[in-house]
């Protein structure tokens, strides 16, 4: 007895066995693939026997996150593989790296291969993000954004990703869960002159605080300016010194 035909659009899925790929209805939970694996050669679509021309495919970078099903379908996806990605958008999915694309049912391991090397996920600069952007992150929600946005702004600006270890609460396994998805433009950085802002300005610095605040103005009034440089402040221990060579991103030199 022959075994039953399978349909041709289970074979344009390229669905196989026993591989967990992330379901349209419930992003980020998994659904088991059929036990069956098609391939096909790289560049066309070929439809099924008497239902029209084989179909070329288009190769050029894309963000899974916002290309439109039109694109989808020009890169080599059918009009249902291309609807299940944007009903896995619409209902809150998101692709956080080239292997989130991977895991949708409806991306064969052989589609994969020919589109990995054109995934183009943006990563996102903290200096620039706002709220919304930041909720976006794994293990960011509503809370550590504002944590983030408060102490961006009392920094003036991060100068390297890992300051985010900083915030209570960001522990080293957060951080991991999303840390290759942020960059940080050093550039946004805002410096400031150490010697001539208010006491207020000086303490509301992370890396001087209220009590550092206080010591440096006491310097300030025992010693000539020419004195007033982060290594003669530094060897009067006015501020600790890993603080001070934190400081030294975020100062005017003179």
């Amino acid at each position: 007895m022959k075994d039953a035909p399978v349909p041709q659009e289970q074979m344009l899925d390229g669905r196989d066995g026993g591989e967990s790929r992330l379901t349209p209805d419930a992003p980020g939970k998994t659904e088991k693939k059929d036990a069956y694996r098609y391939s096909r050669p790289s560049g066309a679509v070929r439809p099924a026997a008497g239902k029209g021309p084989v179909r070329t495919c288009e190769s050029f970078a894309f963000d899974p996150n916002t290309v439109t099903t039109d694109d989808l379908q020009r890169l080599g996806l059918s009009g249902r593989q291309a609807a299940t990605i944007e009903n896995y958008r619409t209902k809150g999915g998101r692709f956080r790296s080239k292997a989130d694309f991977q895991k949708m049912y409806v991306v064969s391991d052989t589609l994969f291969t020919r589109l990995e090397p054109f995934i183009d996920i943006p990563k996102l600069e903290l200096n620039a993000a706002d709220s919304a952007a930041l909720v976006g992150l794994r293990g960011i929600g509503p809370y550590y954004a504002r944590k983030i946005l408060a102490y961006r702004d009392r920094l003036g600006g991060f100068c390297d990703k890992a300051q985010l270890l900083e915030i209570e609460g960001i522990d080293d396994a957060r951080y991991a869960g999303f840390a290759d998805e942020v960059v940080v433009d050093a550039a946004k950085c805002r410096r400031f002159d150490l010697w001539n802002v208010s006491d207020s300005v000086l303490a509301r610095h992370p890396y001087i605080g209220a009590k550092g605040a206080r010591s440096i103005v006491r310097y300030k009034q025992v010693y000539d300016s020419a004195r007033w440089t982060l290594p003669e402040l530094a060897k009067e221990g006015a501020l600790p010194s890993e603080n001070i060579e934190k400081l030294k991103k975020y100062i005017v030199i003179q």
